[in-house]
């Protein structure tokens, strides 16, 4: 009888469009129509009522617009309807009183439907009509009055409003004739539907009596004995019905809100008492304000922005406490499991009964979890976070995370283990039961060139990246962002089979293999035979950062939700703490009293409830904020904590609530509640160091938390005092890798403690502190020495040349024969000393040369050596078709055209990308197709030690990224050594070898070698709690782009757990003296300062490290470090435009095998390895490090006497 009107959603995915559910976006409403159709137009829906019976079945039957339809039928629904429902009924009765020839009721006269008038079913009234109607009364029409927003209109005749347009009358959505008039033949007498006033027929003392929408609908979607049910048989109605009646369900709530919350209103305390003016009182004040902004929405709101919001950061603070998750998976509804089929009734499909999937897929999940969990299918299960989501075809599925204990996680690291829980194969016919499963649920459907028009494709390639590289076992790389599973190719025992996939709307046989195969658990496959993907999480924040996506992701499933299933469910549960300035915490009111809630005692809240427990339990004051719920239990009643003497905590995680950057103090009160223990007030809180800071910023400051010019102030004058380097060359590291905010402010404020500091220097030379006198004079000096300084820090390969060789002049060697040598030299052969000769050679006899390196570390062991990027200035990331970013006209240009020879160190570790790149400019810049431009090349390297790094990629990508497999390296002519320097030296004086293992430099020659980052934070912290001194602690400074958004979404405590391999420094640093540390960036490579120089601390201020150099050609060079921005590197990093503010170093007892390619140690080398080797040369360039083959020490998993050494034998041949 009533029209629906929605913005549908009804294309599916793919090119058929097919959608087996019923999808609606936007509000959903019902109208009524005029009773008597215009002139010229056919009846519908409630105009067919008025009409006889046949008359109604002729234009049932031509609205049905089917052939299918039988006329039989539908006179035999048509006379059901005229006998028992009352709504048509009435609508009879209307037609005949309008149109009976004494009536003079004028047209404007309009039917109204009360709502509450009840339907009588005792006495069955057909065709005449009812003294008193039960369902509907006659009103005068009148546009002026007023009808109540409950009733339902219906006019006689058609109206039009002035635009022309016709008018429909809407239907309340607690209208009890709602749902009847919507859906006749599901309610053919009339039966009302859900109304406000419903009421329990019986209840308890206590209990509730009022029935909710969600109660009423969802005990109508259940199946009783003896109760035919037709709303179950209702098919694709069924789905609409469905819709409807959740859009209810919610307009009800945001009804009940929006009633409920006109007069509630929320300010903070003292805001409060300032709003009502001197008096106090605010009816009294002609200029008091009006108190607090409505509370609107609240995040109870299942859906709403804040709803989502505090779940996605309710998962963070799991992650942050528990750490990063560890296994992902995602399981989705199988239409076909027996469960669902078995409880379909007759000539139904499971698309007919979204109410049976939801229930069933509930069910299977609680297995799932139980089975997880219990079983330790995985490990030991300290945490979880299940997410519900619904696809567009209808199908629900969960995305789950599970965090492990240490010992399972420790477990996942080898691939052995990884492959037991998670396989990417075809199982073998020795089980054609799990086989069956596998090809049923597991593999991808057919892309790319099988079927180019998949819904997975982008512009040419698969988005999910199928099919996948084979791989003949699993590996994943040190950063942290790539895993690869074993996938078996067919020629290596991998199993191919012809199946049937539907490829547009056909179904073809097609050949698959493992490379289509989606990891899964075989275990969780057998039992639950559905999609069941599992992932091993390798990033700290990937899988969280995945799911969030979905807990965002807006709406669910009608069914589900009526049935008042969770949408989210996670496990420990979170307690959210209060964020608030002194007497600013929240106070709710009514509109009127705020006098009332002005004068009431302040509230105790969790924060000063936890200052309060601080002072009366001084064995807690070690607990940080967010910590306390571990320990103590919050008591709603008392407003007050309570401690759990075991001691021992709880599983419990407290989450302070995130604040944005905008609101100041609010903001960095939070920082300092994530770092700062034991506060006994708001004050203790602003103490640092016994120094009462005036603000929550300045303590931040004080510890390090912000990040702006005052610390690079406090780290000039820091180094004024101590005169441990020249103060210009501090200055030039500043302004270079530091940004400044003002660098002008900065020279000038300084300027006195710039000259002094020159003048200092210059103790013992007369003439030039006769020079210095002058103020205008000394001021050059300086800015000489800072420009100096820049120059060498910015890469420029003429000052490069001039450092190096500043005597070289005359002619050049002739360029018409320029060859290429490649230079192989196994580790210990004394390939540094060759190339230093080389260079020495040539130099004394006028030539230019140029020495790079692929890496820095090895790049300073060089004379003059500089990375190939930097001298070259080769593009980051570099591709087939790069070019270096230098012209002919350039200073680069021009120093390159008059080189003679370049040597190039660490070739093997260097794309062909950029060794191509570097080949395409110069012969551009020559003007000759001569390899290199027709230079002479010395290529350094040694194939058995560590190739490319190619992030994700498998052993045939990795050697096709190596040299060899590159057209230069054909052009090549081959020299070798072959001694081994290191052993020779050792046979040739076995009594120095004696003493050097008796009497070795117990720290600086002593290193721990691992092959993956993760143990790297263990072996530090063991051997520096081993070293006596005192320890300072410095906090980093992070930072987003777009702060003021993606501060909410990502709160600091997050963002401080980011790693990024070698890249990024740790959030926090503990550091003494006599530490030795790694330096992650290149800042003065000409005196050694690059990414990976290790350096031992002699001095530290709260705002800058004191460094010594310790190895290579630059030992004992000097460096003055201060914070400075560093970020990732990384276009994978889950946080786009993260910035960490800290001293750029790590601690260095131990380094990963990567880092030290390159190096040579004279003491002891401990090799860990309880990780395996993951790529080639790894282990080779580990043992080959040091200078006696006694002086390694390796260690692997226990019982394990091997290790894993990986070989690619076409490198090598």
């Amino acid at each position: 009888m009533a029209s629906v009107v929605a913005k549908w959603v009804n294309r599916g995915p793919g090119p058929s469009n097919f959608n087996p559910t019923m999808t609606m976006q936007g509000g959903m409403y019902h109208y009524m129509g005029p009773m008597i159709p215009s002139e010229g137009r056919a009846p519908s829906y409630a105009s067919v009522y008025i009409h006889d019976t046949n008359y109604a079945t002729q234009t049932r039957t031509r609205l049905g617009n089917s052939r299918q339809l039988e006329e039989a039928l539908m006179t035999q629904l048509t006379h059901m309807l005229h006998e028992c429902n009352p709504y048509v009924q009435t609508f009879l009765c209307m037609r005949e009183w309008a149109q009976s020839p004494h009536n003079n009721t004028p047209a404007t006269y309009q039917m109204v439907i009360h709502d509450d008038r009840r339907p009588s079913h005792e006495h069955v009234r057909r065709y005449n009509c009812p003294e008193a109607s039960e369902v509907a009364a006659l009103i005068p029409g009148n546009e002026d009055g007023e009808i109540g927003r409950r009733y339902i209109v219906v006019r006689r005749r058609r109206t039009l409003n002035s635009n022309g347009n016709e008018v429909l009358d809407p239907i309340s959505v607690s209208h009890r004739a709602y749902d009847p008039l919507s859906y006749v033949l599901l309610f053919p007498n009339g039966r009302d539907g859900w109304y406000p006033e419903l009421r329990f027929s019986s209840v308890q003392d206590g209990r509730r009596t009022k029935i909710t929408p969600m109660m009423y609908y969802g005990w109508h979607l259940f199946e009783r004995a003896g109760e035919f049910s037709t709303i179950l048989h209702a098919a694709r109605l069924f789905q609409q019905y469905l819709v409807d009646q959740f859009c209810k369900v919610e307009a009800e709530r945001l009804s009940y809100l929006r009633r409920n919350q006109t007069q509630l209103r929320a300010a903070d305390y003292t805001s409060l008492g300032d709003s009502l003016g001197d008096s106090g009182r605010a009816e009294d004040e002609a200029d008091a304000v009006r108190a607090g902004p409505l509370f609107i929405l609240p995040s109870t709101y299942i859906g709403g922005d804040r709803y989502m919001r505090q779940q996605m950061h309710d998962i963070i603070a799991i992650s942050n406490q528990i750490g990063h998750p560890d296994i992902f998976l995602t399981m989705t509804c199988n239409p076909s499991w027996p469960k669902i089929t078995r409880a379909l009734l007759p000539n139904q499909t499971p698309q007919d009964r979204p109410d049976l999937c939801a229930r069933v897929v509930r069910l299977k999940m609680k297995d799932l979890m139980s089975l997880v969990i219990n079983e330790e299918v995985f490990g030991t299960v300290v945490a979880h976070v299940r997410v519900i989501e619904f696809q567009k075809r209808g199908l629900p599925h969960a995305h789950v995370v599970f965090f492990l204990d240490e010992v399972s996680k420790n477990d996942l690291r080898t691939p052995e283990n990884v492959d037991r829980i998670i396989s990417a194969d075809i199982l073998s016919a020795q089980d054609p039961e799990l086989q069956e499963v596998v090809l049923k649920h597991t593999i991808h459907n057919p892309c790319g060139e099988h079927n180019p028009t998949a819904v997975c494709m982008g512009e040419r390639y698969c988005r999910k990246g199928f099919p996948k590289s084979f791989k003949h076992e699993t590996s994943q790389s040190d950063s942290e962002y790539h895993i690869t599973y074993r996938r078996r190719a067919p020629s290596a025992g991998g199993v191919s089979i012809e199946r049937s996939s539907r490829i547009g709307r056909r179904q073809q046989p097609v050949v698959v293999d493992n490379s289509w195969v989606v990891p899964h658990s075989p275990v969780l496959l057998r039992s639950f035979a559905c999609h069941l993907n599992v992932e091993l999480c390798v990033s700290r924040v990937g899988g969280i950062k995945y799911l969030f996506k979905y807990v965002c992701k807006g709406q669910d499933r009608a069914a589900w939700r009526l049935f008042s299933f969770d949408i989210v469910d996670r496990n420990p549960p979170v307690v959210r703490l209060a964020v608030h300035l002194p007497n600013h915490h929240t106070v709710y009111f009514e509109e009127g009293r705020e006098q009332e809630a002005a004068l009431r005692p302040a509230t105790r809240t969790k924060l000063t409830e936890w200052f309060k427990a601080n002072e009366k339990y001084p064995s807690a004051r070690h607990i940080r904020y967010h910590k306390f719920p571990r320990y103590f239990t919050w008591k709603t009643h008392t407003k007050s904590w309570t401690y759990d003497f075991s001691g021992t905590g709880v599983n419990v995680v407290g989450r302070i609530y995130t604040v944005s950057p905008r609101e100041g103090e609010r903001y960095f009160l939070r920082l300092l509640l994530t770092q700062v223990p034991g506060a006994t007030s708001f004050e203790n809180l602003r103490n640092m160091d016994g120094e009462q800071c005036t603000s929550f910023r300045q303590a931040c400051l004080r510890l390090g938390l912000l990040a702006d010019d005052d610390e690079w102030k406090h780290a000039i004058r820091d180094s004024f005092r101590s005169s441990f380097v020249p103060l210009s060359h501090l200055f030039a590291t500043i302004l270079a890798h530091c940004q400044p905010s003002d660098p002008f402010s900065l020279w000038n404020d300084h300027l006195d403690m710039f000259l002094t500091d020159i003048r200092n220097r210059a103790r013992g030379q007369p003439i030039r502190r006769q020079q210095l006198r002058d103020d205008h004079h000394a001021t050059s000096y300086v800015l000489r020495e800072v420009q100096e300084a820049l120059q060498t820090v910015r890469v420029s390969v003429s000052a490069l040349l001039q450092g190096s060789s500043s005597a070289v002049a005359g002619p050049s060697m002739p360029t018409r024969s320029g060859r290429l040598f490649f230079l192989d030299a196994p580790g210990g052969r004394g390939k540094t000393f060759v190339l230093s000769a080389i260079q020495d050679f040539l130099r004394t006899r006028r030539k230019q040369v140029i020495a790079v390196a692929t890496s820095a570390v090895a790049a300073v062991l060089l004379d003059g050596g500089r990375t190939a990027h930097s001298v070259f200035k080769v593009p980051i990331p570099v591709s087939a078709e790069s070019t270096c970013s230098f012209s002919a006209n350039s200073d680069t240009g021009r120093t390159l055209q008059q080189v003679d020879l370049i040597v190039w160190d660490e070739i093997v570790m260097c794309h062909r990308h950029c060794i191509e790149t570097v080949d395409r400019s110069l012969r551009d810049l020559m003007q000759t197709d001569r390899p290199f431009g027709g230079k002479f090349l010395v290529l350094a390297g040694d194939f058995r030690q560590i190739l490319p790094v190619v992030p994700g990629g498998s052993r045939g990508q990795i050697v096709s990224a190596c040299v060899k497999a590159s057209p230069l390296y054909r052009e090549c002519r081959f020299l070798r050594l072959t001694e081994n320097m290191r052993l020779a030296a050792l046979r040739a004086d076995p009594a120095a070898d004696l003493e050097a293992l008796n009497f070795p430099e117990f720290l600086l020659s002593r290193v721990i070698l691992t092959t993956k980052n993760r143990p790297l934070e263990e072996v530090n912290e063991v051997i520096g709690n081993m070293i006596p001194g005192p320890c300072r602690t410095y906090l980093s400074a992070e930072k987003v782009e777009n702060e003021d958004t993606n501060a909410l979404i990502c709160p600091t405590e997050m963002l401080n757990t980011l790693t990024a391999g070698s890249a990024l420094p740790d959030h926090k640093l503990k550091l003494k003296k006599s530490f030795i540390v790694m330096l992650l960036r290149n800042l003065d490579p000409a005196i050694g300062h690059v990414n990976g120089a290790r350096y031992v601390i002699e001095n530290m201020t709260n705002n800058l490290l004191f460094l010594r150099v310790t190895t290579g050609s630059h030992q004992g060079n000097r460096l003055c470090l201060p914070r400075m921005p560093c970020g990732p590197g990384d276009d994978n990093f889950p946080i786009p435009g993260f910035t960490r503010t800290h001293f750029p170093i790590r601690t260095c007892f131990a380094l990963t095998t990567n880092k030290a390619q390159g190096q040579s140690f004279g003491g002891r080398i401990g090799l860990d390895l309880r990780d395996h080797c993951f790529s080639h040369g790894q282990l080779y360039v580990a043992l080959s490090r040091t200078t006696h083959p006694g002086n390694v020490t390796v260690l692997t998993r226990e019982s394990n006497e091997t290790t894993r050494n990986i070989v690619y034998p076409e490198v090598l041949q």
